[in-house]
């Protein structure tokens, strides 16, 4: 059941179409005593089955859900480079009869992929903030940017 976005401490975030994600609702409130273990449990539902083998993810949900956000990210990416591909392949020749529906599939897929990226970035932010807020946020994503 998803929390509506006046709800307690939920935390909100705007994407960049400026609509806020949505809190997952296999995830309970910050700050509640369940908070953290039903974020992991989710958290590691939607990551690669090996994810739950690593004891290091267990002990950092923080940087489980940052790996994860960039694991979708990349998701998010293939499913374009996908579908270009596909479009440019389908370019000037006779469709198939499958070809639209594979072209939604694609579509479908990075749907997806973008939200659940927003969904665990929520989760991420919270857990960052329940967690005392450690100095080490997002450091991933700045060695891949740079600077």
């Amino acid at each position: 059941m998803a929390l509506p976005a006046e709800s307690g401490n939920v935390p909100r975030r705007r994407s960049a179409g400026g609509l806020r994600g949505r809190w997952p609702g296999a995830v309970s409130r910050p700050g509640s005593a369940e908070f953290e273990a039903s974020a992991k449990n989710w958290l590691f539902d939607l990551a690669p089955a090996r994810w739950r083998h690593e004891e290091v993810f267990h002990r950092n949900p923080v940087e489980l859900a940052c790996m994860l956000r960039l694991h979708l990210d990349a998701e998010v990416l293939a499913m374009q480079a996908g579908l270009k591909a596909l479009r440019t392949a389908l370019a000037g020749r006779l469709r198939r009869a499958d070809s639209v529906e594979i072209i939604e599939a694609y579509v479908r897929e990075q749907t997806w992929a973008k939200g659940m990226r927003e969904q665990v970035a929520l989760v991420e932010d919270a857990l960052h903030h329940a967690l005392g807020g450690a100095a080490r946020k997002r450091v991933a994503w700045r060695i891949v940017s740079g600077p």
